[in-house]
């Protein structure tokens, strides 16, 4: 078993059984394991899911009603309307704090989904042309009207960004090879604003799932990373919730979904979609996303940074 970032065997050795989220996401994800190297604090999953089965997973599947984590709806303005959501204004400060977004002319959004915090750059800086990467079929109409140009392949792409944004993103991919591809886009004096889970051994005790995550990111191998793409690190920050309260919201996700599932009938489930479930739903997801909103220091921790238990870590890449 080789490392994907130290292309070194030495060092690895296997660390779980791979959890999913949904179990019949199997035929997807079939017969992983998580493998981890101690040099790079970094873990993968091997065998990684072939290329055709993880892309139809991406395109109809992962955001398709009646799923967590995003439990999409049909109605297209509450969708819309979550790129004021906290998370995202979360994003906008930390990203304006040290990026001047006052010289970006090209924002590439990589796995962009409906493009929530590029559309929000552009609200206040509306010479900043988007640009994206994603195949999502249940997001492309929402990106269009945000006027995003949409390159759903990489190799189509002729023109350099100031600004690259990848939330959530590289945890999903089945090698780090986008960081070669992120550095031939970028522009001499462009950044990378990214964010990942955090999954240090803490990520690891008691987590309920890891699906449909493949790569397992830590401070030390982003470091590590960052070094082999010749870019320097910026700010490097640990951010959100801490394990526990995460963990405990991804079991209320995963809970919520699998009651749904055993107490309806197909059918009736198809039935309650178009009517009343999705916009319980929606609403269930705003909660957890947001945490629930009536608790103060749940909030709080949405704006505090460096805990040193955060379950997510971001920061700013530029070009060395």
């Amino acid at each position: 078993m080789i490392c994907l970032i130290c292309n070194k065997s030495e060092s690895v050795s296997f660390r779980a059984d791979y959890k999913l989220e949904i179990k019949s996401d199997k035929k997807f994800f079939e017969n992983q394991k998580i493998y981890s190297c101690k040099e790079c604090d970094f873990s993968f999953v091997n065998p990684m899911p072939k290329d055709d089965k993880i892309n139809y997973f991406y395109k109809n599947i992962y955001r398709s009603v009646n799923r967590p984590p995003y439990w999409m709806t049909e109605n297209y303005d509450d969708i819309k309307n979550t790129y004021l959501d906290d998370r995202n204004l979360n994003y906008l400060l930390y990203l304006t704090t040290l990026v001047d977004i006052k010289k970006i002319k090209n924002l590439f959004d990589f796995g962009a989904g409906y493009g929530d915090l590029g559309f929000a750059i552009k609200k206040n800086f509306p010479k900043v042309d988007l640009f994206c990467s994603e195949n999502d079929d249940f997001c492309k109409p929402i990106l269009n009207e945000r006027n995003y140009k949409n390159f759903e392949n990489l190799n189509d792409i002729n023109i350099k960004f100031d600004l690259i944004i990848t939330l959530h993103t590289l945890e999903h991919l089945t090698d780090i090879n986008i960081f070669s591809k992120f550095y031939e886009l970028l522009n001499k004096n462009g950044s990378i604003f990214f964010e990942v889970p955090n999954c240090p051994d803490e990520y690891f005790q008691g987590r309920p799932y890891d699906s449909p995550h493949l790569l397992f990111y830590t401070k030390r191998s982003i470091e590590k990373i960052a070094n082999i793409y010749n870019m320097n690190i910026k700010n490097f920050s640990f951010s959100y919730y801490s394990f526990e309260d995460d963990h405990q919201y991804q079991r209320e996700s995963q809970n919520l979904y699998e009651n749904l599932n055993k107490n309806l009938s197909f059918s009736k489930i198809k039935k309650i979609v178009k009517k009343i479930t999705p916009k319980f739903l929606i609403n269930f997801r705003r909660d957890l996303i947001n945490t629930k909103q009536v608790k103060s220091d749940d909030r709080i921790n949405l704006y505090s940074n460096n805990t040193g238990n955060n379950c997510y870590i971001r920061g700013i890449l530029t070009k060395k």
